[in-house]
C-alpha cells in the first residue's frame, strides 16, 4: 500500500458539511439558551437554525416569543420563512403550527387566498401531504365547501388511490345537504370499476354510510334476591363512580344516596357489567321496584322483583343494524339495494376484491341477515382466502356474524344458546347474552375466555370443549355457573384459579392427557374448588 495516493471517500465532503452545520448549531442553541437575547439576535439565530432544520421545537418557541415585539409587516415576513422552511420539509410539525400561530394574528385583509395557493403547489407535489390537507380544511368555511369538493374531486380524477382526498371529501360533507348522497355513490362507483382492489374508494364509502358511534347506554337489567345483587350492562364498556359517569339508583320510590358500584368482571376497569349489591330482604320478602338512572343519557330503566320472585330482568329489544354494523347511518333500503347490487356485480367481474367482498357482507347484514346468511358466509370465505395477511380480523368479523345470527335465530329459545363448531375466533356481543343460561361454544377456535363474560349473569352451563383455551386468566366471578366443560383444551391447571369466584360450580370437565400428566396440581385443585367434581 506504500507509494499510493491516498484517495478520501466520496463522503468526506459531505461529513465536513455536516459537522460544520452541527458546530453552527450547537453554537446558535448555546446563545439561544444560554442567555436573554434581543428580539432581533433571537430571530436571526432561530431563523439560522430553523432554516437549516425546521423540526426544531425550542426554536419556533422562542421565536414566537421574539415575535410580538416586531413591526406590523411581521405576518407576511413569517409567512414567507415559514414557506421556505416548508421547502426543506413540507412535512414539519413545526413550521405548519408556527404557519397556523401567525394566521391566527393575521390583521385584515385575510392572506387565505396565498395560503391555498401553498397548499395547491405543496399537494401538486406530494397529494397525500396531510398537512396540507388539514391546512387548507381549517381555512375552509361552510361558503368554500363546494369549492373543496371540486379541487378534491380534481384530485381524484388524476389518481382515485388519493385517501386524503377522500377524507377531505369526507370531513366537508356535514357541511352540505344529506340530498349529496346518491351523487358520492357515483363518485365511488366510477372509483371502485376503475380498480376494484384499491382500498381508498371503499373505506371512504363505508364511512358515507356510517354515523358517529352510538354512546353507551344500559341494555339490561338483571335483580337477583339470592345473590343481592343488581347488574346493569351496557352497550359499550364504561367506567362507573371514582369522579366518572355515575349511575343513581332509586328504590321502592326513594332515591339512594351514595350509591356504590363494583365491576361485574372483576377489576374496576372501564367494563359492560356494573354490580350494586341490594340492601337487606326483609322476611317475609317484599317487593323490589328498581329504577336506574345513566347520568349521561337522559332515559331511566326500570325493573320490578315481585315478592315471590328470585329474579327479574329487564332488556332492550335487539337493534338489527348494531348487531353487524352498529355505526351504519344510512337505512334507507332502496339505497343500500342498489349498492348490493353493484357489489355483486362488481365481485362477478373481480370475485377477489377485498373491498368489495366486506362491504357486501355489511350490507347484507343491516338489510336482512337470515335471509342472506349462505351468501355472508361465502363472502367472508372468500375474503379470508382474499387477505390472508388479515385473516385474523377476518376472522373475528366472521365470529361476530355467527354470534349474531345465532342471536336472531330460535337458538336461544328458553335461554339456550348453541355456537357449536362456528370458527368463532372470539365470542363477539357478550352485552347481548346477558340472558342467556346455557351456551355452547364448543369446537371452536377460541384462546380464551374474556372478562366481559361478567355479563352473563344467569349463565349456568358453559361448554367451551375442544377449543384452543391456555388459561382462564381473568375470567369473571360468575354466580350463576354450575357446569364448565373444558376437555380438549390445553389449559394450564394452575390458571384455574379464577374459578373459585365462582360459588355455585359444582362440575368441571377438563382435558384427561393433563390432568394425567399433572397428579400434583389436580391434587391441589380439589383444595382451590372445594365442593366442585373435576373429571
Amino acid at each position: 500500500m506504500h507509494g499510493r495516493l491516498k484517495v478520501r471517500s466520496p463522503d468526506a465532503a459531505r461529513r465536513r458539511q455536516r459537522e460544520e452545520k452541527l458546530r453552527l448549531y450547537r453554537s446558535a442553541m448555546t446563545t439561544l439558551l444560554g442567555k436573554e437575547a434581543p428580539p432581533d439576535e433571537v430571530l436571526a439565530l432561530t431563523g439560522a437554525v430553523l432554516a437549516a432544520n425546521p423540526d426544531v421545537g425550542t426554536c419556533w418557541n422562542l421565536r414566537r416569543r421574539a415575535l410580538p415585539a416586531q413591526s406590523e409587516d411581521w405576518v407576511q415576513s413569517e409567512l414567507a420563512f415559514a414557506g421556505t422552511c416548508l421547502a426543506v420539509n413540507p412535512k414539519s410539525y413545526g413550521a405548519w403550527h408556527h404557519r397556523a400561530w401567525v394566521l391566527a394574528r393575521a390583521p385584515p385583509p385575510s392572506p387565505i387566498p396565498g395560503e391555498r395557493r401553498l397548499c395547491e403547489r405543496l399537494l401538486g407535489a406530494d397529494p397525500r401531504n396531510f398537512h396540507a390537507w388539514e391546512h387548507r380544511r381549517a381555512l375552509a368555511g361552510a361558503e368554500d365547501a363546494e369549492a373543496e369538493l371540486a379541487f378534491a374531486a380534481e384530485l381524484l380524477a388524476r389518481d382515485f388511490s388519493n385517501f386524503s382526498a377522500w377524507h377531505h371529501r369526507g370531513r366537508l360533507l356535514g357541511k352540505l345537504e344529506t340530498g349529496r348522497l346518491r351523487h358520492e355513490l357515483e363518485l365511488v362507483q366510477n372509483a371502485v370499476f376503475t380498480d376494484p382492489n384499491d382500498q381508498s374508494a371503499w373505506v371512504y364509502l363505508r364511512c358515507i354510510l356510517s354515523r358517529a358511534s352510538p354512546p353507551p347506554r344500559i341494555l339490561c337489567l338483571y335483580v337477583n334476591r339470592e345473590d343481592a345483587t343488581l347488574a346493569a350492562v351496557f352497550s359499550r364498556p364504561v367506567l362507573v363512580g371514582s369522579g366518572q359517569s355515575a349511575l343513581s339508583v332509586t328504590l321502592n320510590g326513594s332515591t339512594v344516596e351514595g350509591t356504590t358500584w363494583r365491576s361485574g368482571e372483576g377489576w374496576p376497569r372501564p367494563g359492560l357489567t356494573w354490580l350494586w349489591d341490594l340492601p337487606p330482604d326483609p322476611s317475609p320478602p317484599s317487593s323490589l321496584h328498581i329504577r336506574v338512572t345513566w347520568e349521561p343519557g337522559p332515559a331511566h330503566h326500570e325493573v320490578t322483583l315481585q315478592a315471590d320472585e328470585d329474579e327479574a330482568w329487564w332488556q332492550e329489544s335487539i337493534v338489527l343494524r348494531e348487531l353487524f354494523w352498529p355505526e351504519v347511518g344510512v337505512t334507507d333500503p332502496e339505497v343500500l339495494e342498489e349498492l348490493v347490487g353493484t357489489c355483486r356485480e362488481l365481485l362477478d367481474l373481480e370475485p377477489q376484491s377485498r373491498g368489495c367482498l366486506l362491504t357486501l357482507v355489511l350490507l347484507l347484514s343491516v338489510l336482512d341477515p337470515l335471509a342472506h346468511e349462505d351468501e355472508i358466509r361465502r363472502c367472508l370465505r372468500a375474503l379470508q382466502e382474499a387477505d390472508p395477511l388479515r385473516g385474523g380480523f377476518v376472522a373475528d368479523v366472521a365470529s361476530r356474524a355467527e354470534v349474531a345470527l345465532g342471536l336472531l335465530r330460535a337458538e336461544t329459545q328458553q335461554g339456550r344458546l348453541c355456537l357449536q363448531r362456528k370458527a368463532l375466533s372470539v365470542l363477539a356481543l357478550p352485552e347481548r347474552l346477558a340472558l342467556v343460561t346455557e351456551l355452547d361454544v364448543s369446537g371452536n377456535r377460541l384462546r380464551a375466555l374474556p372478562p366481559n363474560l361478567g355479563a352473563m349473569r344467569r349463565l349456568k352451563v358453559l361448554d367451551a370443549s375442544h377449543n384452543a383455551i391456555t388459561s382462564l386468566r381473568g375470567f369473571p366471578p360468575l354466580p350463576c355457573l354450575e357446569e364448565l366443560n373444558l376437555e380438549g383444551n390445553p389449559i394450564t391447571l394452575p390458571s384455574l384459579a379464577p374459578l373459585a369466584a365462582c360459588p355455585r360450580l359444582a362440575r368441571l370437565r377438563l382435558d384427561a392427557t393433563a390432568m394425567a400428566a399433572h397428579p400434583q396440581v389436580t391434587s391441589s385443585l380439589a383444595h382451590i374448588l372445594p365442593g366442585v367434581t373435576i373429571a
